[in-house]
Parts: C-alpha cells; sequence; structure tokens
C-alpha cells in the first residue's frame, strides 16, 4: 500500500483503494500520514510544500490570506487589524501585571516591614483613616508575619507609599504601553522592567544574597 497526497485537491489517497490518482499525487509514508493528521486534529492545518508535498501550518491568520508553500502572506489591512488585535490584547496583559504588582506589598522605611497593600487591606487603611484616633497598641500584622504598633503617623506613611507607588506604576504602564504600540510584534513585547518592588521579590533577593 502506497499513499498520495494532491496539491490540486488538497486530498490523501490509497492506491489500493483509488485506481486513478491525480496527476500531481505524490507518495508520503504511513509516518508522515499520521503526523499530518495529528496536527491537524490540533488545531493546525495541511498545506502543500513548495515540493507539492504536504506540510503542517499555524490557521491562516485571514481569510485572504495567501500560501506560499513555506508561510503565509496577508496583505495591509488584515495585518494592521490583527495588529490592532495584538496590541489590545498584549495593553490587557500590562494592565494585569500592574494590578498584580500593587497588590504584591508596600515597603515602609521607618519600620524596615512589608505591609499588605490588596483590596481588603485597602479598604481597612482607608476605614482606619476616617477614625479620629487609633485604638491605643493597635498590632498590625506585617507580611513577614511579624507585627508593628500602627499609629496615625505610620497610617500616613503607609498611606502616601501606596499612593506614590501606584502612580509610579500607572506611569509604568503607559511607559511600556507607548513602546509596545511601536513595535513590529507585539505580543512579544517584554513589559517586565521598571514596576515597583513586591515583597516577594525583595525576600527573594535577599534569600539570594544571603548564599
Amino acid at each position: 500500500m502506497t499513499l498520495y497526497y494532491s496539491q490540486s485537491t488538497g486530498g490523501f489517497y490509497d492506491d489500493q483503494i483509488h485506481s486513478r490518482l491525480p496527476e500531481d499525487a505524490v507518495a508520503i509514508s504511513a509516518e508522515q500520514h499520521a503526523a499530518l493528521l495529528a496536527g491537524q486534529s490540533g488545531g493546525q492545518v495541511i498545506m502543500p510544500g513548495k515540493d507539492g508535498k504536504p506540510v503542517l501550518a499555524e490557521q491562516p491568520p485571514c481569510p485572504s490570506s495567501t500560501w506560499d508553500g513555506e508561510q503565509w502572506h496577508i496583505d495591509p489591512e488584515c495585518a494592521a487589524r490583527l495588529k490592532a488585535e495584538q496590541q489590545a490584547e498584549m495593553w490587557e496583559r500590562i494592565k494585569i501585571k500592574r494590578h498584580e504588582n500593587l497588590r504584591g506589598g508596600v515597603y515602609i522605611k521607618s519600620v524596615d516591614k512589608w505591609f499588605h497593600n490588596n483590596d481588603e487591606s485597602r479598604q481597612q487603611y482607608t476605614f482606619m483613616r476616617t477614625l479620629k484616633t487609633l485604638p491605643e497598641n493597635l498590632s498590625w500584622k506585617t507580611m513577614d508575619n511579624s507585627f508593628v504598633i500602627m499609629t496615625k503617623e505610620l497610617l500616613d506613611e503607609l498611606s502616601i507609599k501606596l499612593l506614590l507607588d501606584e502612580q509610579a506604576d500607572y506611569k509604568n504602564a503607559e511607559r511600556h504601553k507607548a513602546v509596545m504600540e511601536q513595535a513590529e510584534h507585539p505580543l512579544e513585547y517584554d513589559y517586565s522592567g521598571g514596576w515597583t518592588q513586591t515583597f516577594e521579590q525583595a525576600a527573594a533577593e535577599l534569600e539570594e544574597a544571603a548564599k
């Protein structure tokens, strides 16, 4: 038994079943046939290579895309639309990074401690600022599981640091957005730099320094 592929029909043929084959039919092995079908099941498409033999390719980026035997080619309108979609997707990733970073802890220098800054903690800080006075000896748990006494002065310092970190990360996100939009391949843009430090990063640096 020999298997064949036809570029003109895009079909496979078995010489024991099909007595007549297309003129452009080329022989392929059973292993090649199995690999092609597996790739097709995984979402790829079977396309003719430059030598007429079948190859696996990613789905065409646009309905108007043309295949040259090695890669897809897209028209300018489609390319612009795809790039805009990729830019929008990357901007969402940057915003998620910004949000997560601003929930990764806030460092307060005066007590050399990291404080939680997730949404629940932020609500607690906001509520405490509405109080005329804080309870005496208010013990507050920090991110390293130790406790400090929360005072009005410490709460003020914490609130200011939260604001400054937020402004810094929002500015950094906008910087990344501007650079990303100029990138040829938006989805490959590296937006990992320039963010405020998180508790996890600081702990990792201390651990590395202790080695």
